[in-house]
C-alpha cells in the first residue's frame, strides 16, 4: 500500500467525518436534532461513503464490474435513508385545529 492510497482513506474518513457534521449542524439549524434523525442521516452517510470506498477498492483492484455493482447497491440504498431523512426535517409543522364550537360569538 503506497501513501497515495492511504492518503485516499483518509480523505474518505474525513468526508465521512464533514457530511456527518454538516448534517448535525443543518438539524440543529432547522431544529429538529432528534436521536432517530441523527440515526436515519447516519445510516445514509455512512451507506453513501461505503459506496465510494468500495469503489475505489474495486477500482484498485481492477473489478469495474464490481465498481458499479456497489455504485449500484449501496449507492442505491444510501438514497432511502437519506430520502426519509430529508422529508422528515423539511415537513411543515402541524397548525393547530380551531374548535370553533367552544367559541362564543
Amino acid at each position: 500500500m503506497k501513501i497515495f492510497d492511504v492518503l485516499i482513506w483518509m480523505g474518505i474518513g474525513i468526508l465521512m467525518l464533514v457530511i456527518q457534521y454538516s448534517i448535525w449542524k443543518y438539524l440543529k439549524l432547522k431544529g429538529k436534532n432528534t436521536v432517530p434523525l441523527q440515526l436515519c442521516a447516519f445510516c445514509a452517510n455512512f451507506l453513501f461513503v461505503f459506496a465510494l470506498a468500495w469503489g475505489y477498492s474495486s477500482f484498485v483492484e481492477g473489478e469495474y464490474q464490481a465498481v458499479a455493482m456497489g455504485f449500484l447497491f449501496f449507492g442505491g440504498a444510501a438514497l432511502i435513508p437519506a430520502a426519509i431523512t430529508y422529508r422528515l426535517i423539511n415537513r411543515p409543522s402541524k397548525k393547530k385545529a380551531d374548535n370553533s364550537e367552544t367559541i362564543s360569538a
